[in-house]
């Protein structure tokens, strides 16, 4: 019922797409998207290489003059679920977008609620608290709008990798503890041992399909996990040390009885053979690099060619979080920039002290408060960027930091503790059960705080006027966060009387439910801000009538745009091949090449080819430069078409189409290696880029002897159980 529950959810999120399922999710109120910038001409051009040229598509010539195309990895090539939503001609590509945002919102709730059931232990309620909040982040929904499709899809396999870690680390911590007490049988610490390992071999397949999704989100993924187990490897560890200096005054046994208690602590060597916790982090790390080969060899291989490997501390340090938008963790910013997004919902802050509370007055879960608190800070701290102070540390200690760029990301990570914390408050607001005196003055202090906001949205309605919307939800939402926690011991006043039994009107219930429904809503309003339906004749208006004019051209030539005049998405539409692009992953010396061309010179890393400085108008940045005909010439570029008028010689004008200038390059060579598609050539025979994808076939076999390994493996256990059991 409650992976129902969050189905509707997933639902009611991407109402405006469920209502028109071809039409595309896109920010209210902006004009670029990456879905229609990257990932739908990534998607339409996959689908025209296996379908209509059939073969896989290595090298993409449509845009920058050529790319590699499978070692690029916002292709999405090796996510698998990418293949029956956006690859197979079956479904209509724009609806498979939606299909695919859906789906994958619903793994989100789902993988947090079985991580908080199974993982954590709490309660039904509790989880799904943990599951809307995660869900439904307005964090979530604005990259969703921003088009940032493979980001949303790895959005839910953090839990799933977590859970799969908890899991091997218990089973591995409860086979040594059975090896250090009484003998057991030889089965059954064999099924413990297996258990981990399985688990280690799921979460190195869960991260692995993240990584296939987006690397940025993998990394987070391990720092989560790393930190998480560490630190309850450490206070575990210092208890064991407490219990073992205890042991010490009680008894003065020798050298054999002190061995013998060292065995049994969780750091040691289990049953004095090899350490099985280092052998199960082994373990999912291999099958991680194995299956995740085929995406990360030809990448590394790439890197050093491209431009992302000379990036600075400030080109890495990109929209950095302000300080000032801080406060967003408890005032949302309705429509706000999706890199800037941190409101995950007051009710959830406010219910995750509470988390943090209940967790630290239990000594054996104090590592989890410790855990997500840390992990909270910290990546708030790191999403602050050059404001913060902890990323240009890090950035000199840390080898290849720079790659995750936009310290921001990481803010997933404090959604992801806020969302656990609060689950884990809810469990708690019902398990505690007081009435001393003391507690009530604890809830009368809760309450009058949470009064505060109300008395502050109604002396702004007074003074100033209609308050803004997040004002008002803040005024709203907050006491009735401070009402549901204070009379958490009251509810049991207002039970049935038990011989009535209705399940419905239990205690735990009535908060659970009350707690859900309160996030939701204080979630889905900020979330409605976020995202809309438009329609594709509106997506595809932008430099149309251009393109089609263009596309009926013949021969084989490329189009220059320094006004991007002609999108990605429009231009992949009509078969054209263009000399300029967004992709972060750029080839070094074809950028410089191109930049010079654009009449400008080589500057720091740029998504976009000709780079634009921060901030500047796309259409009109470029108004004021002229570009070197010949070298444009050099890479077959026949066409120019921009948002303003050229003056140059060799620039022939063609004709203006729905406000785009369309130019004729009176210098424009051959296209040079058209048909071998090995690399970027010029005219003249000077190559700027020469392509060997040994790296993607090296990244096959990898992946393919692990799949293989696996698979028999899998085989081999099943026919040991049947054998056994026979």
């Amino acid at each position: 019922m409650c992976y129902l529950a969050l189905a509707f959810l997933a639902a009611v999120l991407l109402w405006p797409a469920v209502r028109h399922a071809g039409w595309w999710i896109w920010t209210p109120r902006t004009e670029h998207s990456d879905l229609a910038v990257t990932h739908w001409p990534n998607a339409h051009f996959t689908r025209q290489m296996l379908w209509q040229g059939g073969r896989f598509p290595l090298w993409r010539p449509t845009i920058m003059s050529g790319t590699p195309f499978a070692a690029n990895p916002l292709a999405g090539l090796y996510y698998l679920p990418n293949w029956p939503f956006l690859f197979l001609r079956w479904l209509p590509l724009e609806m498979g977008f939606n299909l695919s945002a859906l789906a994958h919102l619903w793994l989100a709730g789902a993988a947090m609620y079985t991580l908080m059931r199974r993982g954590l232990g709490v309660r039904t309620w509790g989880a799904l608290v943990a599951a809307v909040a995660y869900e439904a982040s307005p964090k979530l929904m604005a990259h969703l709008g921003a088009g940032h499709v493979g980001w949303v899809q790895a959005w839910g396999w953090l839990p799933v990798v977590v859970l799969c870690w908890l899991e091997a680390i218990r089973r591995t911590e409860s086979k040594r503890q059975g090896a250090g007490g009484r003998r057991q049988e030889a089965g059954s610490k064999k099924h413990k041992a297996t258990g981990a390992g399985k688990f280690a071999v799921l979460a190195g397949a869960a991260l692995a399909m993240q990584f296939c999704a987006d690397v940025r989100m993998a990394a987070y993924t391990v720092i989560a996990s790393v930190w998480l187990l560490a630190v309850r490897c450490w206070m575990q560890r210092a208890e064991c040390k407490m219990q073992e200096a205890g042991n010490r005054i009680k008894d003065a046994g020798g050298w054999r009885s002190r061995l013998r208690r060292l065995k049994n602590t969780p750091w040691a060597l289990g049953s004095g053979v090899w350490n099985l916790e280092l052998g199960i982090w082994s373990l999912g790390l291999v099958v991680f690099l194995g299956l995740s080969a085929c995406q990360w060899l030809p990448l590394v291989a790439l890197l050093p060619e491209t431009t992302r490997a000379s990036m600075t501390a400030h080109d890495a340090a990109i929209w950095s979080l302000p300080r000032s938008y801080l406060i967003g963790l408890v005032l949302a910013n309705h429509g706000g920039f999706h890199e800037w997004t941190t409101y995950g919902g007051v009710s959830t802050l406010l219910l995750a002290g509470m988390g943090v509370r209940a967790l630290w007055r239990d000594p054996t879960r104090r590592w989890l408060a410790a855990g997500l608190s840390g992990l909270l800070v910290g990546a708030a701290w790191f999403s602050l960027g050059e404001n913060g102070g902890l990323f240009p540390i890090l950035w000199r200690v840390v080898p290849g930091l720079g790659l995750l760029r936009v310290p921001p990301r990481a803010w997933v990570l404090v959604v992801f503790a806020t969302a656990a914390l609060a689950g884990l408050g809810v469990e708690g607001t019902y398990e505690r059960k007081s009435a001393d005196r003391r507690q009530h003055w604890k809830q009368t202090l809760l309450l009058a705080l949470g009064a505060f906001p109300a008395m502050l949205l109604l002396g702004y309605w007074l003074t100033v006027g209609t308050p803004p919307l997040n004002l008002m939800m803040f005024g709203t939402i907050t006491p009735l966060t401070a009402v549901l926690i204070g009379f958490r011991s009251q509810v049991s006043q207002f039970q049935v009387p038990s011989n009535l039994k209705l399940e419905t009107l239990k205690p735990e219930t009535i908060l659970g439910l009350a707690a859900v429904l309160l996030i939701a809503v204080d979630l889905l309003v900020v979330d409605g801000t976020l995202i809309e339906a438009r329609p594709p004749e509106k997506v595809f208006a932008q430099g149309r009538e251009a393109a089609e004019w263009l596309s009926a051209q013949t021969g084989h030539f490329r189009v220059y745009s320094p006004s991007y005049s002609i999108p990605q998405h429009v231009a992949e539409l009509y078969g054209l091949e263009l000399a300029d692009g967004v992709d972060p992953v750029q080839l070094r010396d074809y950028a410089d090449y191109l930049t010079r061309a654009a009449g400008l010179e080589p500057q720091g890393y740029s998504v976009t080819l000709p780079p634009f400085q921060e901030g500047s108008d796309v259409s009109t940045a470029l108004k004021d430069v002229v570009p070197d005909t010949e070298m444009l010439g050099l890479l077959g570029v026949r066409y120019v078409a921009a948002a303003f008028p050229i003056t140059d010689s060799s620039l022939q004008p063609i004709g203006q189409f729905d406000g785009v200038y369309v130019y004729h390059n009176e210098k424009a060579q051959p296209v040079a290696n058209a048909e071998s598609g090995s690399g970027i050539v010029r005219s003249d025979g000077i190559p700027l880029f020469q392509y060997r994808p040994w790296p993607v076939y090296a990244g096959w076999a990898a992946s393919g002897v692990m799949v293989t390994g696996l698979l028999t493996g899998w085989l081999l256990d099943g026919w040991r159980r049947r054998r056994a059991d026979g």
